[in-house]
């Protein structure tokens, strides 16, 4: 069986994703791709402008056989937990040969080296990486000074294009789970409206859930909450309080507390990991044992039926596809139960910051999108 596997956030679907699903279809001669997709909230620290699974459902229309869930606490926490989990569902379903990604690269050879860097983690390496961040640089930016001392020759963009990172992050979680998936890249060029460009548009005719949506719940929990507060660490916290009083909105107040070191991606995923409950200690306590700990299937096509069965009989990870398997988890009184709740939670919070009717933990019984 040809399953090649792709990651993604949809947010929204636009036409460069159904060119990177068509070309990753031509060119592996796959018979099914699966997505394992952040759900309702995105790598960039930022809750997804729609929902799960309304973006399951444009996936599965555009060609995409299964949709699977990144748990909640991996995409908020940065682009290498993004990557280690990510891949980490793909290879535990048990029938994943090929990883695709795009790449503004194109070139699979030096985003191999780089992983590989990455991946050692040589002296040269740390000590780089150290002097950086002591000089007061943000983290992306002594990684990406510490890579160019490591590689005999860097391309432009390679370090510095938000594609290329996470392609390397990916080929470097691959290279550390030991995993044998082939891998492919499409060359990501400019053309067309971004992403991000769709989400202005989208947010200025104040349809779609945006992070200052969350202001009033953030704000709640910024002045009454210190374990929460105490988790932001490095006086973050503090420094937030103190300039919480002067805005109304998340957007304005991170605007005014970034600098060199805390950049705004940084801090807006700050925001949500307290909004929603995790801390850097539940993603040691995850990492410790294994990363995500269930696949959770959002949505797949009929005619891949046989597909989600395939994957219940060889996956090394339980599997989620109905109201009884969220049970059965919840009730196991472990880290699994632990994330799966979170993630339920999570699912309220969106929901009440959207403005949208339902009880606790009601995407329980939502049940997956079939097309």
């Amino acid at each position: 069986m040809s399953t090649t596997g792709i990651i993604v956030e949809f947010n929204p679907f636009h036409n460069g994703h159904a060119a990177h699903i068509l070309e990753t279809k031509q060119r592996t001669g796959c018979k099914h791709v699966i997505a394992v997709m952040s759900g309702n909230f995105v790598q960039r620290g930022e809750p997804a402008i729609y929902d799960k699974w309304q973006r399951t459902k444009m996936a599965l229309n555009q060609g995409v056989d299964i949709v699977i869930e990144i748990p909640m606490p991996y995409v908020i926490s940065g682009a290498d937990y993004f990557a280690r989990a990510s891949v980490k569902l793909l290879e535990a379903t048990g029938i994943v040969d090929t990883l695709s990604f795009g790449s503004e690269s194109g070139n699979l050879d030096e985003i191999k080296a780089a992983a590989e860097v990455l991946a050692k983690e040589s002296p040269l390496y740390k000590e780089v990486l150290r002097k950086k961040l002591d000089a007061g640089l943000s983290f992306a930016a002594a990684k990406g000074a510490a890579l160019t001392e490591c590689l005999d020759e860097v391309s432009d963009g390679l370090l510095t294009k938000p594609n290329n990172g996470l392609a390397i992050e990916y080929c470097k979680a691959l290279k550390l789970l030991g995993s044998t998936m082939q891998v492919m890249t499409t060359h990501r060029t400019p053309g067309g409206p971004s992403a991000t460009k769709i989400r202005k548009e989208l947010a200025a005719q104040g349809t779609v859930v945006t992070l200052d949506d969350f202001s009033h719940i953030f704000k709640y929990l910024l002045y009454t909450n210190e374990k929460a507060v105490a988790n932001l660490g490095e006086g973050l916290g503090n420094r937030l309080r103190r300039l919480c009083g002067e805005f109304s909105k998340i957007s304005d107040l991170l605007q005014a507390a970034k600098t060199k070191r805390y950049t705004y991606t940084r801090l807006q995923r700050a925001v949500l990991g307290m909004v929603l409950g995790v801390s850097s200690q539940d993603m040691d306590k995850y990492d410790s044992h294994g990363g995500v700990q269930y696949i959770r299937v959002l949505g797949f096509r009929k005619d891949a039926a046989g597909l989600v069965g395939e994957i219940t009989r060889r996956a090394t990870l339980p599997v989620i596809t109905t109201g009884a398997d969220i049970d059965k988890i919840l009730q196991g009184g472990n880290l699994a139960a632990k994330m799966l709740a979170n993630e339920l939670i999570a699912g309220d919070i969106y929901r009440v910051a959207s403005g949208e009717s339902g009880g606790q933990h009601s995407e329980r019984k939502l049940g997956v999108v079939v097309c």
